[in-house]
């Protein structure tokens, strides 16, 4: 197993879906958590999408705020994270904005038992390996 992605698997997972998102309308990005932030800004330039959201979310805190204030409908809004293994992230996204979000990840586990994103970059299979933007705190 690995324990890290490099950042070419990154720009792999990002053109993989850039190219399957290219004319499915999105106007927005919105970057869900801190994870989805990164994601989100390089998918977003990617597609020369100019408006980048934010939804801060977690697993440990639930819903803790977003940037998506006023907005009455979300189907042009695609919401980004880095990876999925549960399917928790997705579950809060559509219930929270409606199942016409999309939703898309950069890395999703091949066996995860939960709700699925639209839209994925590339699966992995067991643990999911850390990002390359993730620097060790110690714990």
């Amino acid at each position: 197993m690995k324990d890290k992605y490099t950042w070419d698997e990154v720009e792999f997972a990002v053109d993989q879906l850039s190219k399957a998102l290219q004319d499915k309308g999105i106007t927005c990005v919105a970057a869900v958590g801190r994870g989805g932030c990164i994601p989100a800004a390089l998918v977003a330039h990617k597609l020369g999408i100019d408006v980048v959201d934010y939804v801060n979310y977690n697993r440990e805190n639930g819903f803790l705020g977003d940037s998506l204030t006023g907005r009455l409908q979300f189907d042009d809004v695609l919401f980004i994270d880095d990876a999925t293994e549960t399917g928790g992230t997705m579950d809060f996204v559509r219930t929270r904005y409606g199942n016409a979000a999309m939703v898309a990840v950069l890395f999703c586990a091949e066996d995860s038992q939960g709700n699925k994103p639209d839209f994925v970059g590339c699966s992995y299979a067991g643990e999911c390996p850390k990002m390359p933007w993730e620097v060790s705190d110690g714990r």
